[in-house]
């Protein structure tokens, strides 16, 4: 196995340098060098470090002279400096909000703030410069972390004078118990934010635990720092606040929970994390303060655990503080989470299970289909027009953005919005297998018997577009032509129509993964949307809207509130999807970049007009590549915006699969036992095969 030896002698010489004297930040930050691995990207990083600080553990455990320099140093860095700051803010978000925290992380990236040299906080951060400087100290065994520390204790060899150690300890321990008074405050005023008490009117009606923790806190600081002074056990002990913290937690919950149901804001969801930091924080500052009141022996144990703990917790979140890209991810994954489950509850419509629901997705798909033939008639009117860039652009976005809408309305079915929805679905399934367990088997069976009828449902989707869109829309040419005497388009523009399906010729697939991108976007507005509805209550608001009492009837203003809410989401991402398909068009054409998007269903309409139009004139190479062509933007255009949601999804729930060769195993087999079953549905849904 590899073992990496590293030298005594660099170490030594770090200790050495530190009898020098100087800034102990800068002194450590030698030490620190040498125990830092060279990159955390290295298969044996953990090794390496772990085989480093073993060494440094032996060496100043056998050189008393060493010991006690490294001891002066880091009781350096102690003293005179502030400490509040390290022990309340390291790691914990800033009040100052989401946007404000985003700029100010990217402004530190480009033009890093000058470090305050008397504030500890600074000095650590200035001692772990490295952004993954926590993944090597996490990579480190607690025994060795907790050995470093007892060794460094070890008598009281110190050469500075005794009674300013014992000086500089209490005025750690002062500035802790300031730091959890500022919590605390913190604490009691986050939950009585406005937002907050919105969601858990409880907070208001009865006792809220936040402002009892408030309280709660300083009569503790107070009893510990009179314990200080006469060095009897205070009367107080941690234990209420402990239990308030755990009822603030509760409540954290209870407002999650509710925010499933009614929705959820960036604000909400920020002002959250930072409880939960600050209640984490002070949770580990009480337990360390009281771990004092033990027997020596107890006391100097868990002391220096719950040290080892919240260094590595301040450490972490200092270096996670300063990236923009965890910021996003941390705090926009949490309201994903809304979104994606709001998409997910409207993804379980577009998966059949039965015959009945699997003919009507044929129904809702042809109905889909020919909707879409109209708009590609129109789009073709709209290009034949004499407009500006910013009209051409008008024009079809609003055809396909109505159009869609009206699809919706209509209640049928555009096939590439699935994905988008299902993949969320699919990971909530996905959530709920239990690894190890024969209820996994069912687990992972049940999410086999979804995908199986979540391809069927697509597959009948997509055709159920096409195969009405193509022949809808030559009927519509051969209709107008013989009506206006002319073709639709001429010969030039409907073999270009035809070249741009082309999979070969053209940028017709990468075209066609843009328009994925589109649909998985249009997707999360959807999502947006529906928590948007539900948060912002938009049907009570609705109802009471006066301007609309003066046009429609109690009955009317409630049903119309009432299609609002439930569909507010949807009509947004079909909107946003037409808005998007036309935006890109017109970038590529403004800026003569080759982006465009195609759409496997307009691609299809577009095909019957142009097909029409050159009066059924080509050869079946032809034919059949362009048919090819449209298969393979459909793949293309699902594929991609399934893959992006069933990412996000997967983040945004923090799920992994590890089932994924189980469930293979069961897709192949029943693909290789009754094939049928992807194209067809049973007799009995396979829902209700599993249940048996």
């Amino acid at each position: 196995m590899y073992r990496f030896n590293t030298s005594d002698v660099s170490l030594k010489n770090s200790l050495q340098a530190l009898s020098a004297g100087g800034d102990a930040s800068a002194q450590l930050i030698t030490l620190i060098n040498q125990l830092r691995p060279r990159s955390t990207s290295d298969v044996h990083f953990v090794e390496v470090v772990t085989d480093r600080f073993s060494t440094l553990c032996d060496v100043i455990e056998n050189d008393e002279t060493l010991r006690c320099h490294l001891r002066n140093q880091i009781w350096q860095l102690l003293v005179d400096r502030k400490q509040v700051s390290f022990f309340a803010d390291s790691g914990i978000l800033p009040n100052s909000g989401f946007f404000s925290e985003l700029w100010r992380r990217v402004v530190q990236r480009f033009l890093p703030a000058i470090k305050d040299a008397a504030s500890l906080k600074d000095c650590i951060n200035h001692i772990f410069y490295q952004r993954d400087d926590w993944v090597w100290l996490a990579a480190i065994p607690v025994e060795l972390k907790l050995r470093f520390w007892h060794v460094l204790h070890v008598g009281n060899e110190i050469d500075a004078d005794r009674n300013n150690t014992q000086q500089t300890i209490l005025d750690s321990i002062s500035q802790m118990l300031d730091a959890g008074d500022v919590l605390a405050i913190r604490i009691g005023a986050m939950g009585l934010e406005p937002e907050l008490v919105r969601l858990s009117p409880r907070i208001e009606e009865h006792d809220s635990p936040f402002v009892a923790l408030a309280g709660e806190a300083q009569q503790l600081s107070a009893a510990y720092r009179q314990y200080l002074i006469d060095g009897e056990l205070p009367a107080e002990d941690e234990r209420q606040l402990i239990v308030l913290i755990d009822q603030c937690r509760e409540v954290i919950l209870r407002v999650r929970s509710r925010a499933a149901n009614v929705g959820t804001s960036l604000s909400l969801t920020y002002l959250l994390s930072r409880l939960e930091q600050s209640l984490q924080r002070l949770e580990m500052i009480v337990r360390m303060l009281m771990a004092r009141h033990q027997s020596a022996a107890d006391a100097s144990a868990d002391v220096v655990t719950l040290w080892v703990e919240f260094l590595q917790h301040a450490i972490r979140g200092e270096s996670e503080r300063q990236s923009a890209r965890k910021h996003i991810s941390g705090t926009i994954g949490l309201l994903a989470l809304r979104v994606t489950e709001n998409a997910s509850r409207t993804g379980e419509h577009y998966i059949t299970s039965t015959r009945a629901e699997y003919f009507e997705m044929w129904r809702l798909a042809m109905g889909g289909g020919f909707i879409v033939a109209f708009m590609s008639l129109i789009k073709l009117a709209s290009s034949q027009t004499n407009l500006a860039p910013l009209g051409y652009f008008m024009a079809y976005a609003m055809n396909y953005a109505f159009g869609f809408m009206l699809i919706h309305i209509l209640h049928l079915t555009l096939a590439t919005k699935q994905p988008a929805m299902t993949a969320s679905t699919i990971v909530g399934a996905i959530g709920e297998i239990r690894g190890g367990t024969r209820r996994a088997e069912n687990d992972v069976a049940k999410l086999a018997t979804l995908i199986v009828d979540l391809i069927r449902s697509q597959i009948a989707a997509i055709l159920g577009n096409v195969l009405i869109a193509i022949p809808t829309a030559i009927i519509i040419n051969l209709a107008l032509s013989k009506l206006i005497g002319q073709p639709l388009m001429g010969a030039e523009k409907a073999q270009k129509l035809i070249h741009e399906l082309s999979p070969f010729d053209s940028l017709a697939l990468f075209h066609a993964a843009i328009a994925g991108v589109c649909l998985f976007i249009a997707g999360l507005i959807s999502g947006y949307y529906d928590n948007f509805a539900a948060y912002e209550r938009i049907r009570e608001r609705i109802e009471h809207t006066h301007w609309l009492q003066a046009f429609l009837d109690r009955a009317r203003l409630a049903r119309f509130a009432a299609y609002m809410d439930n569909n507010l989401g949807a009509l947004a991402g079909n909107f946003s999807l037409g808005v998007m398909l036309a935006l890109i068009g017109t970038i590529g054409f403004l800026t003569g970049l080759p982006i465009d998007v195609r759409h496997v269903t307009l691609s299809s309409a577009n095909f019957g007009l142009a097909f029409a139009s050159l009066d059924f004139n080509l050869s079946a190479h032809t034919i059949m590549k362009t048919l090819l062509g449209i298969g393979l933007v459909g793949f293309v255009n699902l594929s991609v915006s399934f893959v992006l949601a069933l990412w996000v999804a997967m983040r945004a729930r923090d799920v992994a699969l590890s089932q994924t060769s189980a469930l293979m195993g069961i897709l192949l087999r029943r693909f290789a036992s009754a094939p049928r079953q992807f194209f067809w549905p049973v007799k009995t849904s396979m829902s209700e095969n599993v249940k048996a």
